[in-house]
């Protein structure tokens, strides 16, 4: 039971992350941030209709479908950082969430004249809180992806134009309801999770880096791309420099960061060299995480990865010559008198088969 969403270990494939997505990239590396994510569909999918997760930053605590009535913890720790008590509430609050979210999202389909298809309501709430102690409060609602101010749950009506200032006052003041109810509990549970959870939550895993290189595709030149995965937490600078010095941006290319399945995170840098440049100029990829104390550097020198192919190519014709000269010899014997040290090599080999002939029968 194990799938990916945004390539973190859950129980099924990936769902509509939506605003999730969204938060998490924004997420700075001085900031830690607890959220929890109720997502309700309608339609023929394969997932659950109902399914809510707890996160701290990216990391899964814990997560509740309605396949699944309880919720599931993900890490023993939790036990510490949770009363049972608590627990209890969590299942019975995700369960009345589940009715909730399913009136707010046929509300949704009917103001937006939709009555069938797949359809989603997502509601992200939570908190941040950045090292030097300022915090904030998280509270975002999405239909089909795109963010809009909260349903009104007195008149069920719903948000034709998400700029009307109307519906932005009553957004305003169901957030501000939250904020005052839920805010001290949030910031309370993510600090009882980063004390219990540290090694979780806080681990450092160091990049491995890799340069690959491949003809270009558009031009002569080459295309030397830049490999870093296996790193934990997600931010990481990586950086083409020229001789050292020059940091590059022109003619490269960024991927995005991208989820590995053991939680660590992957990501692509490819700079594009001219034959010209090449010959020039030595290129560097300079790789800077928090698991590291120095940045990782791997240079790529156009001279020496041709150097190398060019020593392959006399490597393979070496062998060529031998081969060929090897058996015009044998030609030569075949068809004359045979030379005594050749006739020697030759007996002396055959009396070594013959030796090993014999003790392989003895052995069986």
């Amino acid at each position: 039971m194990v799938v990916s969403l945004l390539g973190y270990q859950t129980q099924y494939q990936t769902l509509p992350v939506l605003l999730l997505l969204v938060l998490l990239k924004s997420a700075s590396a001085g900031t830690n941030t607890m959220i929890w994510s109720f997502t309700k569909t309608t339609g023929e999918t394969w997932h659950p209709e109902f399914f809510a997760v707890g996160m701290f930053n990216d990391v899964i605590l814990a997560s509740f479908n309605s396949n699944n009535l309880q919720p599931v913890s993900h890490y023993n720790w939790l036990e510490k950082a949770v009363s049972q008590k608590d627990w209890e509430e969590s299942s019975l609050h995700a369960f009345n969430n589940e009715q909730l979210y399913k009136e707010k999202l046929e509300t949704l389909m009917k103001c937006f004249n939709h009555s069938r298809g797949v359809h989603t309501f997502q509601r992200v709430v939570g908190c941040e809180l950045d090292d030097d102690g300022t915090s904030r409060v998280i509270y975002e609602d999405a239909y089909d992806g795109n963010n809009l101010p909260s349903v009104n749950s007195q008149s069920d009506t719903c948000i034709a134009n998400a700029q009307d200032p109307f519906f932005k006052q009553i957004s305003e003041v169901i957030k501000a309801y939250f904020v005052n109810k839920h805010t001290a509990e949030c910031l309370l549970y993510l600090e009882r999770f980063l004390k219990h959870g540290k090694n979780t939550l806080k681990r450092r895993v160091r990049p491995k880096v890799r340069l690959f290189v491949k003809k270009a595709t558009e031009s002569a030149g080459s295309e030397v791309t830049c490999h870093v995965t296996g790193f934990y937490p997600r931010d990481v600078d990586v950086t083409w420099v020229r001789d050292r010095q020059d940091t590059l941006e022109e003619g490269v290319w960024v991927g995005e960061v991208l989820p590995n399945n053991d939680g660590t995170y992957q990501v692509r840098k490819t700079l594009t060299v001219s034959p010209e440049e090449q010959k020039k100029h030595r290129y560097t990829c300079q790789v800077d995480h928090a698991s590291l104390k120095e940045k990782i550097e791997k240079e790529w020198e156009a001279g020496l990865h041709t150097g190398g192919i060019a020593g392959a190519v006399v490597s393979v014709l070496l062998l060529i010559t031998v081969t060929i000269t090897g058996v015009v010899i044998w030609n030569k014997k075949r068809a004359g008198g045979k030379d005594p040290e050749y006739s020697g090599v030759q007996s002396k080999a055959m009396e070594t088969g013959s030796s090993l002939q014999y003790r392989t029968r003895h052995n069986k």
